[in-house]
């Protein structure tokens, strides 16, 4: 694995919340469901690795996409947060460093895979960020996003999350394209639920109208009800064969697949 110079600053997540995301992600509907969907769309689109593939993650938070990344090849995580760090060391995640995604410490066209799932809507800048990704990418390796879109969705969930933005789909496809990214998949997740976050968010607006009490704010993946937690599990992991096949028309994010074929 390249070597790497570490530098040291907190990102824009709130520092307490890893430990929240830490204790639930192992079992949350969400995370789970997740790293189901693109596991599928990593085996159906990836091509074959001539030699083993290097991957990066880039804005690993607490390491949870480590062990699936590292079912692809030789994964390595990065993120600004000495406290995120510190959680992946907790999963026992060695190969992990503390680095922004803006400048990341790594020589052109180092990895085959590079991943920034969820990540892009915490970054001011976020073209900055995209081209240090693909710059590290090697020519003909491929790319990894997920975003949250749709920005008239914006809700507490996002604030409590230190989102910076909720992407236009038209909007996040264009920063892709233009950063010398070739869209190979894409599709919309967390559809069949779509629906009934509308309501959700819909409704806890309204309540937060009433009641300012930042106590009640709650992310809209934290859900600790076994049996809620079964039943959400089930419907959103259900979409991934048809996330990583012909994709899903809407949703509440998007996922892309983009393959480097020129200097970003």
């Amino acid at each position: 694995m390249p070597n790497a110079i570490l530098v040291i600053e907190k990102g824009p997540v709130r520092e307490d919340y890893y430990a929240k995301y830490y204790e639930f992600e192992n079992h949350s509907w969400w995370f789970v469901s997740r790293r189901k969907i693109l596991r599928e769309v990593l085996r159906r689109h990836l091509p074959p690795a001539g030699n083993p593939r290097t991957i990066l993650d880039a804005g690993c938070g607490t390491g949870i996409n480590l062990a699936l990344l590292a079912e692809f090849g030789e994964v390595l995580g990065v993120d600004r947060s000495e406290e995120a760090i510190r959680f992946c060391r907790l999963r026992g995640a060695d190969n992990v460093l503390q680095a922004e995604i803006e400048r990341l410490p790594f020589a052109d066209n180092t990895f085959s895979l590079v991943t920034a799932l969820d990540v892009l809507e915490h970054i001011s800048d976020d073209v900055r960020a995209l081209s240090e990704i693909v710059r590290v990418c090697r020519m003909s390796g491929h790319v990894l996003i997920t975003v949250p879109v749709f920005p008239t969705l914006w809700c507490e969930h996002d604030e409590i999350n230190h989102h910076v933005r909720r992407y236009e789909p038209a909007r996040i496809r264009e920063l892709v394209s233009e950063s010398g990214l070739l869209i190979v998949h894409q599709s919309f997740m967390n559809t069949w639920l779509l629906p009934a976050a509308l309501v959700w968010r819909w409704r806890r607006r309204f309540v937060s109208w009433f009641a300012k009490n930042p106590d009640l704010a709650r992310a809209d993946n934290m859900h600790h009800h076994r049996w809620i937690n079964r039943l959400l599990t089930a419907i959103f992991s259900s979409e991934a064969p048809l996330v990583a096949g012909r994709g899903l028309p809407l949703g509440l994010s998007l996922v892309i697949l983009a393959r480097k074929f020129s200097v970003g």
